[in-house]
């Protein structure tokens, strides 16, 4: 019985002692092969919904023209920047943008850029100041703000060949140090850092990728 109770004991005592080297295994980031195709696509696919958040936008149906004028689409409508995002936009709803987001970025991204694109902020830089939000819509239609300006044009072309996950990385979180340049600025390549976080039983870019 003693021999039994000694027998456990020692099993207890490998079994904590390796607890922390447990730990540690778990805590340290994946090979680069095993991500690279998922890290890849996330990249590549993150271009479409970058446009909506960041860049030109939504097809919309602009003001003071002369379809506006013939049409009177905007009569009745108090002139606050709100343009008619057009019928044939792939995202009609604020929740579709929503969802296309979710599927590249982490929740707390998302969660963080949300609230510019669709509730609006008050700006640090000039006291009262509220810049308004990007994307609005009621019963009938989705507006996108023309007062609004993009933050970026264009798109960023990465060389997947010279990707390498680099520190802080750990086993949920990764940076991954990649050349890259701008789309209308070819012979202007840089080296930066995009992050990932594993969350959902899957990895998700926690930074942009514009």
């Amino acid at each position: 019985m003693k021999k039994i109770i000694s027998l456990c004991l020692a099993l207890l005592m490998v079994s904590t002692a390796l607890l922390p080297l447990s730990s540690c295994a778990s805590s340290k980031p994946p090979e680069l092969e095993d991500v690279y195709d998922r890290l890849v696509y996330l990249i590549e696919n993150s271009h479409e919904i970058n446009v909506v958040m960041f860049g030109a936008g939504l097809p919309v149906y602009p003001r003071n023209t002369e379809e506006d004028a013939l049409l009177h689409r905007y009569y009745g409508f108090y002139e606050d920047g709100r343009e008619f995002v057009t019928g044939y936009s792939k995202f009609k709803s604020v929740e579709e943008i929503k969802a296309a987001a979710s599927e590249i970025y982490s929740e707390d991204y998302c969660s963080s850029v949300f609230e510019s694109l669709f509730t609006g902020y008050a700006s640090d830089l000039v006291e009262g100041s509220v810049l308004p939000a990007r994307y609005s819509e009621d019963d009938t239609r989705m507006y996108q703000n023309s007062h609004v300006d993009p933050l970026v044009t264009g798109t960023r072309v990465y060389d997947y060949a010279t990707m390498k996950i680099v520190s802080p990385s750990r086993g949920d979180f990764l940076v991954v140090e990649i050349n890259s340049y701008a789309e209308n600025r070819p012979d202007q390549w840089v080296t930066i850092d995009l992050s990932f976080v594993f969350e959902n039983d899957n990895w998700y870019l926690d930074s942009p990728s514009c």
